[in-house]
């Protein structure tokens, strides 16, 4: 039962953080209409997580922060207050309404695709917000006495003013995170530099062997030649002997500096236990802003968008990094000067399933069937006269086959493709224990 129990706490301790965080939270509110009805803090800092981890369920998670929030404020206000449980419970539970009809509209109106387009997003809060109000507002008349216009305004601005602090922290989140990750980049830098160091090092001892290697093959051919034209076998015995031995003692050396040098690089490239994983938001943090570097030299129009339901950490991140940047660099190519790149990571099932998609030129329906066949390509460059060499989809589709996952690809001629990779999760997922 521990062991079970253990196991539900480690598989959904943000959705556990998250309830007890909004809960807390719930406790900061201001009563705007003097009686029971009130503004709570707890549902910004909801929005903002919802809005931060796409993982989270939004209709499941604000039922649950609700009735949690109810039974906190039952029990506070039945031990400090005068009435029974029954009254002080009727009295709060309207409350819970407000959550119920938050989380069906923020799913309904899908809020989440809108986070790019921060006015649209307020204003979708805004108007979730003010609609969760009014639904709760129909089950509490005490405020049937309070002019309508006096509510509704109240309750557009709070909306409103919630919505804001909901954006604003969405945007911190996302500022630290680019910040946390660009420590840890300028870390593997510095670590980069003393492996390159290093590596340098080993360098000297493979140049030492190299020439060694020289020397061994330069006493090998006299004493080929020595054996060859001698007369008499007791005349060169001797220095033949001890030519031989030479050779040996320096084949012997050349073993030995490769066996160092080999035991070193593994040293150097052996990743510590905090390197073997990175989770899914580093990778493609790393990816977008390559692509946007590359972007920006080549002078092209074209924006690229990422969205993640699972930040999951991984062992396969070059792989990853790999599949993603061959498709993102295809659909770079299928855009031409301008357009729009849109990166998607979702799970179905027991797969974890990477979607990358373009509204470039597309491919010709009798082409599909050829585009992960090593050197089909219908790229050709005007100013080189060179066709690509059609080994970055095969790439996709062996290192997709290597994880037992598969890819595919549809396509509209003009308006785009589509590439979606599955791969089961035990093969791309680390799971701690």
């Amino acid at each position: 039962m521990t062991k079970t129990l253990h196991h539900f706490v480690r598989n959904h301790r943000l959705e556990l953080n998250t309830i007890m965080l909004v809960t807390l939270t719930s406790m900061v509110f201001i009563y705007p209409f003097n009686n029971h009805f009130r503004f709570t803090l707890g549902i910004a800092v909801l929005s903002t997580l919802l809005l931060y981890f796409p993982k989270l369920p939004s209709v499941q998670l604000t039922f649950v922060c609700g009735v949690c929030i109810v039974a906190l404020r039952t029990i506070i206000y039945f031990f400090i207050g005068p009435e029974e449980l029954d009254d002080t419970l009727f009295r709060h539970v309207p409350a819970l309404l407000y959550y119920v009809v938050f989380g069906i509209l923020f799913k309904l109106l899908a809020i989440r695709t809108f986070i790019d387009n921060l006015p649209v997003a307020v204003l979708l809060l805004t108007v979730t917000d003010a609609l969760s109000n009014l639904a709760e507002l129909v089950f509490r008349p005490t405020l049937q006495a309070v002019s309508f216009d006096l509510i509704l305004a109240s309750i557009v601005s709070a909306g409103l003013v919630r919505s804001i602090i909901t954006v604003y922290g969405y945007v911190l989140l996302k500022h630290y995170h680019a910040f946390v990750l660009e420590q840890n980049q300028l870390k593997h830098y510095a670590e980069l530099t003393m492996m390159t160091a290093k590596l340098k090092t080993e360098l000297f001892y493979l140049q030492k062997s190299s020439q060694d290697i020289e020397n061994v093959m330069e006493r090998s051919y006299w004493l080929y030649n020595q054996l060859n034209h001698s007369e008499s076998e007791t005349e060169c015995r001797e220095s033949n002997a001890a030519s031989a031995l030479e050779v040996a003692r320096e084949i012997h050396e050349v073993k030995k500096d490769y066996a160092r040098v080999i035991t070193g690089i593994a040293n150097i490239l052996k990743p510590s236990s905090l390197e073997q994983f990175m989770s899914l938001s580093e990778i493609l943090y790393i990816i977008e802003q390559n692509i946007l570097r590359f972007l920006a030299a080549s002078g092209k129009s074209i924006s690229i968008t990422f969205h993640y339901r699972e930040d999951f950490k991984t062992g396969r991140h070059y792989t990853i990094v790999s599949l993603l940047d061959n498709l993102i660099m295809n659909a770079i190519d299928a855009c031409g000067q301008s357009g729009h790149i849109r990166v998607l990571q979702a799970t179905a099932g027991t797969d974890v399933v990477f979607e990358v998609e373009d509204n470039g030129c597309g491919i010709n329906p009798h082409e599909l069937a050829l585009v992960f066949k090593p050197g089909f390509s219908t790229k050709f460059s005007l100013q080189t006269g060179k066709v690509s060499t059609g080994l970055g989809l095969a790439h996709v589709k062996n290192l997709t086959e290597s994880l037992k996952g598969t890819v595919t690809v549809s396509s509209n001629v003009g308006k785009g493709a589509r590439f979606t990779i599955r791969i089961p999760q035990e093969e791309i997922m680390f799971r701690e224990g």
